[in-house]
């Protein structure tokens, strides 16, 4: 899972000098897409497919952004508009499971493609923590089934150290108080956009909603 699929790689300079306008569309907002007024079978123009066959679905009233279920590799896609730090990135995310030994991987990022990026492993039981190609932090995480979960991810900085918070939870339910995982870096992050990432190592489609890209606020 730490592998970044072939042919993404020429999207990295692309994707940390593309700068988008931010959106407020409500407070504290600078992003966000919910695909509810997406036409079925697109892609929404403000947003960057890194690789992966996506496009915009509909199940019953609810319209989302779908991972096919092939190819069976890590995909991602950038949105935002670019940041260093001080932002918390968001997202639901419905994966499914099949049978009773394959699972899904799927998760957001920070700072563009070589960024950081926190990813859902069910397969391990764990919420990971990357920076770049390289796992940086894990903690323990019981993944629910075919049902959709939040996922938060935050950078800011902290004197001379940027701290990186991450917490995960099933949708519908209580967001946990506290952040499930932090992490300091004491090397600058890059300025770049925000991300979505999934590998449908299952066999069976990812789904996305409500991304957001969120102020951070100042204590």
């Amino acid at each position: 899972m730490g592998q970044i699929c072939s042919g993404m790689r020429v999207f990295v300079i692309v994707g940390l000098m593309w700068v988008v306008v931010a959106t407020s569309v409500r407070g504290g907002d600078l992003f966000h897409e919910d695909f509810s007024h997406a036409k079925i079978g697109s892609v929404p123009s403000r947003l960057l497919i890194l690789g992966g066959e996506f496009s915009v679905m509909k199940a019953g009233k609810e319209r989302f952004l779908e991972l096919a279920e092939k190819p069976l590799d890590l995909h991602a896609v950038m949105f935002g508009p670019a940041k260093k730090d001080g932002v918390t990135v968001g997202a639901r995310v419905l994966g499914f499971r099949k049978g009773r030994r394959s699972y899904p991987a799927f998760g957001l990022g920070l700072n563009g493609v070589s960024g950081y990026r926190l990813m859902v492993s069910p397969a391990k039981e764990q919420l990971e923590l990357f920076k770049g190609e390289g796992i940086v932090k894990a903690v323990p995480f019981a993944w629910k089934p075919d049902g959709w979960t939040q996922v938060r991810l935050r950078c800011q900085s902290a004197g001379s150290a940027w701290e990186l918070a991450a917490k995960a939870w099933p949708d519908g339910e209580k967001e946990p108080a506290r952040w499930s995982l932090s992490w300091k870096d004491k090397v600058s992050p890059l300025t770049g956009r925000a991300t979505i990432w999934g590998a449908p190592y299952a066999g069976t489609p990812i789904r996305f909603d409500d991304l957001r890209v969120i102020k951070v606020k100042q204590d």
